[in-house]
């Protein structure tokens, strides 16, 4: 089963929900074959979700449609009981952010000279420890983000991801598989294969995801990694229904 549950249909504000636009994400979807689409918007897009919509667009593709929502997690600053009020299929918890710091925009870049990278490393899994434990997410989005610009730690990490990997597995999470870090300056998806060996070696199921934010990039190179997955050892991967 081939699915991607990581599509923004309003990517960064240039597309809404309307019939025509969410319609060439859908046209993109069946082009690569999925079984499954997952519009996962920007959780600042909450209140523009169309719901209605994407249920009646349902009835004209044979892509099976969800609706969830990307989480930036801020610990003390999430909508919890304001997500709970809509009827999403799931919720990716991902992290962005340190302290004020847009790790991930081009436009921070300078602040990387600011940071000894085994501290922002410390720093970063410390924030992705606080959404594992928040238990308020069913997806932990790109797991190693923090490494988009290739900056990279001078110790090894396994220590440290093998303890999130395991309250993961305690917490009943899914890791995403993200193709888009391949189009990145780092060049390697989200999480590298490293991670998702220690994923496997630990009974961690996994999902998948574009992170797409163009119609065009919708199912970007996820049935190569579906067989890459299958290499290594994967045998399932997770999809969601009604928060299940």
């Amino acid at each position: 089963m081939l699915i991607d549950l990581h599509v923004h249909g309003m990517a960064h504000g240039e597309f809404k929900h309307s019939e025509e636009e969410l319609r060439a994400f859908l046209d993109c979807a069946e082009k690569q074959g999925l079984d499954i689409l997952g519009f996962a918007e920007h959780d600042w897009f909450l209140e523009d979700i169309d719901f209605p919509l994407i249920r009646q667009l349902q009835g004209s593709t044979p892509v099976e449609l969800r609706v969830g929502v990307e989480v930036d997690h801020r610990p003390g600053r999430e909508p919890f009981g304001k997500l709970d009020t809509y009827p999403f299929d799931y919720l990716i918890g991902s992290v962005h952010e340190i302290d004020g710091f847009l790790f991930d925009h081009p436009d921070y870049l300078e602040v990387y000279k600011k940071w000894d990278r085994d501290a922002l490393y410390t720093a970063y899994f410390e924030l992705l420890e606080d959404l594992i434990r928040s238990g308020s997410y069913d997806v932990v989005g790109h797991f190693d983000l923090i490494k988009v610009f290739g900056c990279r730690p001078s110790k090894s990490i396994v220590p440290v991801v093998t303890d999130l990997l395991e309250q993961v597995k305690k917490k009943d999470l899914v890791v995403e598989v993200n193709t888009a870090g391949k189009y990145k300056p780092v060049g390697e998806l989200y999480p590298s294969r490293e991670i998702l060996q220690l994923c496997l070696d630990l009974g961690v199921f996994i999902t998948l995801g574009s992170d797409a934010h163009l119609p065009s990039h919708v199912g970007r190179d996820l049935a190569e990694q579906a067989e890459v997955l299958a290499g290594l050892g994967f045998k399932e991967v997770v999809a969601f229904k009604n928060r299940k």
